[in-house]
């Protein structure tokens, strides 16, 4: 049932216009896998808070729907999103979305917003994007490694053909 609610819902979301003007600002969440992050999305923003959303947008993708709040601190969250390291803080303030032990797949844009009419009002939102991992010192120590290995080597050929004169 959750789920033909949650197909029916997601095909009424793309016959529907979005309004992004809202969002002042998007914040950037630089993140390293493994870690844990919390997304806001301030209530006091919205009018109706039984019309908050979230939607997800991969880089590279559409967005695509993820979680619904219906007040009283009850929820939905769309069948490809059931996994046990997302979860929400809910209260009548906050609706924040809190991830566990990150994936480098989890990277993309977040956004919290209202459904009016047949538009959705983006009032928050943050894009989380992974930091680039220091593999350029190991190849650096690598190649100074192998550069000291083969003038050692010479060096030493060097010695050995000066001693037998």
């Amino acid at each position: 049932m959750i789920s033909l609610f949650v197909t029916l819902y997601s095909l009424l979301c793309l016959c529907t216009a979005v309004k992004t003007s809202d969002i002042k600002e998007l914040h950037v969440k630089t993140v390293k896998s493994g870690e844990d992050v919390t997304i806001a999305c301030d209530l006091s923003l919205i009018t109706d808070k039984s019309k908050v959303v979230w939607y997800r947008q991969s880089f590279g993708k559409v967005p695509q729907f993820y979680a619904k709040y219906y007040g009283q601190k009850k929820y939905t969250v769309a069948d490809g999103f059931n996994d046990n390291r997302f979860n929400f803080t809910v209260n009548e303030h906050q609706f924040d979305l809190n991830i566990t032990n990150l994936r480098e797949d989890d990277g993309g844009e977040y956004f919290c917003g209202e459904i009016d009419g047949n538009t959705i009002k983006f009032t928050s939102g943050a894009r989380l994007q992974f930091e680039a991992e220091k593999h350029w010192i190991l190849y650096a120590l690598t190649t100074f490694s192998i550069i000291s290995v083969i003038v050692i080597m010479v060096l030493a050929g060097v010695l050995f053909k000066n001693h037998r004169k």
